[in-house]
């Protein structure tokens, strides 16, 4: 029962390299994904081995990777630094920085970039708290830009998913660190759900955030009429819901990572993510297996595989491997085409893990 449960969580790792504790805990209970962080990044080599590694675990993990470019940019020490999503958009390159991102992704066997963010970039909210992780406030352009960006992934066999539902432009605070609570604005609640009615299709993963709106005071991964209500009947997808990390700070008034992950699935969320403390994660799969019916258990493994089969279905034909330099070599040429340089970045903590 464990095990099948295990199948509907993603989990990060501590360094750069599996130690024998958390192989114990990944072949024990193989989880559906495995997302990788700057902290597990620092040569070419390295992360080839330790992507392999990953790979060759029980279940095949799908691997993930946060590879937005600008202050969200894993990829940065060994093959960057990636222009912003907003600096991307702003000078109309947003499908090719998603085939460069998508380029450095396969490299090493990403399978899903966990990108774009469809958030807009709305003054004295978004603006400041996503900074240039946010394309536009209008959401006509977020969504013309963030087609081209998933375009783009998709044309080099890489997934993406939208995030972070129903929309972080409002919010004041910072998920990573408080609850942020969206005030009540049904046109600009209309604006924030655009971009995931009109390409939830095109992505078929939606990433669910811990803001908290008018509909419920609970964070929005733990909200049925959120996760559900608001996604699936209002919005109308079909596809795939990732929670965002159930570690982040916005969720510390709601139990530990266990109840969060429990409530987290009964709310909707079909795959789970525990980021970093991976000690934690077989409670958590316990967690789920013993508070979620079998029933709800299965309609999240049902929609994970349909994902799982896109994912196949992407990578039906493989493009050459591209090295690095000359990946590279081709964003130095993106700069060059928006007119701009990299710019000395300094992303607060919580977004750099």
């Amino acid at each position: 029962m464990s095990r099948s449960a295990a199948r509907l969580f993603g989990v990060g790792i501590a360094g750069p390299s599996l130690d024998p504790s958390e192989r114990a805990i990944l072949e024990r209970l193989p989880p559906r994904a495995v997302i990788l962080f700057k902290r597990n990044i620092e040569t070419e080599r390295q992360l080839a081995d330790l992507c392999g590694e990953i790979r060759s675990l029980p279940g095949e993990p799908i691997l993930c990777l946060d590879q937005e470019g600008g202050r969200v940019d894993r990829l940065r020490e060994i093959a960057g630094p990636f222009p912003s999503f907003h600096e991307a958009a702003r000078a109309g390159l947003s499908r090719r920085a998603g085939e460069l991102a998508a380029d450095a992704c396969a490299r090493f066997g990403f399978r899903v970039d966990l990108a774009p963010v469809v958030d807009r970039r709305v003054p004295g909210a978004g603006e400041a708290v996503l900074g240039d992780r946010a394309a536009a406030e209008d959401p006509d352009r977020v969504i013309v830009v963030a087609r081209e960006f998933l375009e783009g992934l998709h044309s080099r066999g890489v997934a993406g998913c939208l995030k972070h539902f129903p929309g972080l432009g409002r919010a004041r605070r910072v998920t990573h660190l408080a609850l942020p609570v969206l005030e009540a604005d049904e046109g600009g609640e209309e604006k924030d759900l655009a971009p995931f009615r009109t390409l939830g299709g095109l992505a078929g993963a939606v990433m669910v955030s811990h803001a908290a709106s008018p509909q419920d005071s609970r964070p929005a991964s733990l909200s049925r009429e959120v996760a559900t209500h608001l996604l699936r009947d209002a919005v109308g997808f079909e596809g795939v819901t990732l929670s965002d990390d159930l570690e982040m700070g916005a969720l510390a008034e709601f139990g530990g990572l266990p109840e969060r992950s429990s409530a987290a699935m009964l709310a909707g969320c079909d795959l789970l993510f525990v980021c970093s403390r991976l000690e934690e994660y077989p409670d958590c799969v316990a967690r789920v297996a013993s508070d979620v019916s079998e029933d709800r258990r299965a309609e999240a493994a049902r929609r994970i595989d349909r994902y799982s089969d896109r994912l196949r279905a992407l990578q039906e034909a493989p493009l050459p491997a591209r090295s690095l330099e000359a990946i590279a070599a081709d964003v130095v040429l993106l700069y060059k085409a928006a007119g701009t340089g990299p710019a000395d970045l300094h992303p607060p903590p919580y977004s750099d893990r």
